[in-house]
């Protein structure tokens, strides 16, 4: 990596970073002074929570492939973020996991989550549940199946690094019509979640969970902050794509003009 491109690379990170801490105080002090962007899969939530409740069925969240102290370690605590968020509005949240890192991760977070609702004598570690698989497993997808139908699921939340075997589960869930919200940081996942799914979570959108569903001004701000470069970013193309073809542009009309 040569000077230039170091240079460029710490420039972009620092303006990242003042960006996030920026919008943060921003949205600390003036909460509804930037609204998110909308994300159909979030806004669906709280209605497939809802109708959870009113059946007295539990909300699935499944973290599948995902790990702590591996490549997937981010990954791992975005999605467990999420679960958390729907662990504190459904009524008997339950959640899969195919990774045994996660396990004390998201039996942490469960208990947390009944603690805040003042329901900590109902909590049950039976609602954690790992199933073992590898990667690309059909096993897995068969366990999660099958728990759609035996725990009587009114709605999943599947997320993690599915591939082609999710569309079992997906279709599983069409079929005993149960909502269902799904992401795959696999391509192949991705493809089957955006066919099958009710709604799904696209690229960056899978970590953005907590600043949607939860109250941080911290994660709300990162997300404005992002969504601000972004659009920064795509100016920044526009402006260069224009200077680099706008002499080659004049110049033909040019000789155009003098042949004509």
């Amino acid at each position: 990596m040569d000077t230039t491109t170091q240079f460029i690379t710490v420039v972009i990170i620092c303006v990242t970073l003042l960006a996030v801490v920026q919008g943060s105080l921003v949205s600390r002090r003036r909460r509804d002074s930037f609204a998110l962007r909308p994300i159909p899969a979030y806004e669906a939530l709280p209605q497939i929570i809802g109708a959870a409740i009113e059946a007295d069925r539990p909300v699935h969240v499944s973290l599948a492939n995902t790990g702590l102290g591996g490549s997937s370690t981010l990954l791992t605590l975005a999605t467990a973020e999420t679960f958390y968020q729907v662990a504190l509005r459904a009524g008997s949240p339950l959640v899969t996991v195919s990774d045994t890192t996660t396990l004390p991760l998201t039996y942490g977070l469960l208990n947390r989550a009944y603690a805040n609702q003042d329901r900590a004598d109902r909590f049950s570690g039976r609602a954690n549940r790992w199933y073992p698989a590898a990667n690309r497993s059909l096993a897995f997808a068969a366990a999660l199946t099958a728990t759609l139908g035996d725990q009587q699921v009114s709605g999943s939340m599947l997320l993690g690094n599915f591939g082609a075997e999710l569309a079992l589960v997906l279709d599983s869930a069409l079929r005993k019509k149960q909502g269902a919200i799904a992401s795959s940081i696999d391509l192949q996942g991705q493809a089957v979640a955006y066919v099958l799914a009710d709604h799904a979570l696209i690229g960056e959108e899978m970590f953005v969970g907590g600043a949607y569903l939860g109250d941080a001004a911290a994660q709300r701000g990162a997300v404005i902050a992002l969504d601000t470069l972004r659009w920064l970013l795509i100016a920044a193309v526009v402006v260069a794509t224009f200077v680099a073809i706008y002499e080659p542009v004049r110049a033909a009309l040019t000789r155009l003009a003098g042949g004509g």
